[in-house]
């Protein structure tokens, strides 16, 4: 698993230092954007000559679950050489990126991610209905309507 840390990687890094089969990527460019962040990971992916696809997925979709991504892994395969997580009647992250694909991904720039060049491209993509990635945290009241006060 490659975890990429950005703005605050001093902070997160001692959190995931130290667990089994997590390697963390500090991409100092990331106030260029999403794209950056996605390229900083994938170029590690793409130093193991083994990998035949790539599972890109946010840590700000706190309910996306292990069974989530089992569906995701379990639909990929053959012809399905992209598979997209379907929500709010979107395609999007998490995906799975058949290894044909990730050039294309590493040349995105700015704040466009993996979601708008999968759109760009749905005719090719095979959707899993996922409903928890609908829910994304990136600010503080974002995460005040996971747990509201009791």
């Amino acid at each position: 698993m490659v975890v990429v840390l950005g703005a605050n990687a001093d902070l997160i890094a001692p959190a995931l230092s130290g667990l089994p089969s997590v390697t963390t990527v500090v991409n100092r460019e990331w106030s260029k954007g999403l794209a950056s962040s996605l390229a900083a990971g994938l170029s590690v992916v793409l130093e193991d000559a083994t990998c035949d696809a790539v599972l890109i997925t946010l840590s700000d979709q706190p309910l996306v679950d292990a069974p989530a991504l089992k569906r995701l892994v379990a639909t990929f395969g053959g012809d399905k050489r992209i598979v997209a997580s379907s929500y709010n009647d979107t395609i999007g992250v998490p995906a799975i990126f058949g290894r044909e694909h990730i050039d294309a991904l590493m040349r995105l720039t700015g704040d466009a991610g993996a979601g708008s060049w999968l759109r760009s491209r749905s005719s090719v993509v095979t959707s899993v209905p996922l409903d928890a990635a609908a829910i994304d945290i990136d600010t503080l009241s974002d995460a005040a309507h996971l747990h509201p006060p009791s």
